[in-house]
């Protein structure tokens, strides 16, 4: 893999910058799983009767979330460096 350019005013080569775009592809796709969890965990909660089962599409709508927030905190420091990149 292509290593960042620390100096600053360097730009990233078109190597780095297209690692950098697949980072951001990789990113959105663990956000539309994120947001998979939480369907499945209201469908869960809704149509499948049992406590347990109440308990797992919590868990899924809670771990759906999770992913989502760490997602975007991933997806803004990579967008920060296209900007650099500008």
């Amino acid at each position: 893999m292509a290593k960042m350019t620390k100096q600053a005013g360097k730009k990233p080569s078109f190597q780095e910058q297209e690692v950098i775009l697949s980072k951001e592809r990789t990113i959105l796709s663990f956000m539309r799983t994120g947001l998979a969890f939480i369907g499945i965990g209201i469908v869960v909660i809704n149509f499948v009767a049992g406590q347990s089962t109440e308990v797992v599409g919590w868990a899924l709508v809670l771990i759906g979330f999770v992913e989502i927030i760490e997602s975007y905190k991933r997806l803004r420091k990579y967008q920060k460096k296209m900007e650099r990149c500008d």
